[in-house]
């Protein structure tokens, strides 16, 4: 709690929670990352966000948005991120959600996302959510999602009449990553 304390008091406001040492044992990652939600709702609430808002990126989110635990007769819903996204606006937090896996993200969530920035989409039912979520976005224009090029986004939203296509620049240090480099092992 100190940290997160620390958190609301700095101006810079940067702080970056990784989950990746924590095992998937009991649903541990998401009970976790819920609780986190929870507090930053709880915060929002209280009034700690409406003069400094606050921005949350939920990376990999489509593991973390409408998951339960327990049984039929005992079902607890780890929903603190789909309810920052549906009212924590108006208390000035606000939800930045990325996934590969857009048909795993709740109805209810994707319609409160004004914006999508989409990279390749080559599964349908991806497309047609992505098609559902912005209403504005026609056929023709979503056809072209499959063929974006490495590096390209499309910007769709209720903003934008027509897709706006971005060439996202390649970084200089290329990203840390976990898996495997099959170009350097092959």
């Amino acid at each position: 709690m100190e940290k997160f304390d620390e958190f609301f008091a700095d101006d810079r406001r940067l702080l970056r929670i990784c989950l990746s040492s924590v095992g998937y044992e009991f649903n541990a990652r998401e009970v976790i990352a819920n609780a986190i939600g929870r507090l930053l709702l709880q915060r929002a609430r209280s009034e700690t966000f409406r003069q400094r808002p606050l921005i949350v990126i939920l990376d990999e989110a489509h593991n973390f948005l409408g998951k339960t635990l327990g049984s039929e007769d005992d079902v607890q819903h780890l929903d603190a991120f789909e309810l920052i996204a549906k009212e924590g606006r108006k208390y000035g937090l606000n939800i930045c959600l990325a996934t590969q896996r857009p048909r795993d993200i709740t109805k209810g969530v994707l319609s409160q996302m004004g914006t999508l920035l989409v990279h390749r989409l080559t599964n349908d039912r991806d497309r047609e959510v992505v098609e559902r979520a912005c209403g504005e976005i026609d056929r023709s224009a979503a056809a072209f999602l499959p063929n974006l090029k490495q590096g390209e986004v499309a910007m769709v939203g209720v903003d934008f009449p027509i897709p706006v296509t971005i060439q996202i620049a390649r970084p200089n240090q290329p990203p840390i990553s976990d898996g495997p480099s099959f170009q350097d092992l092959w």
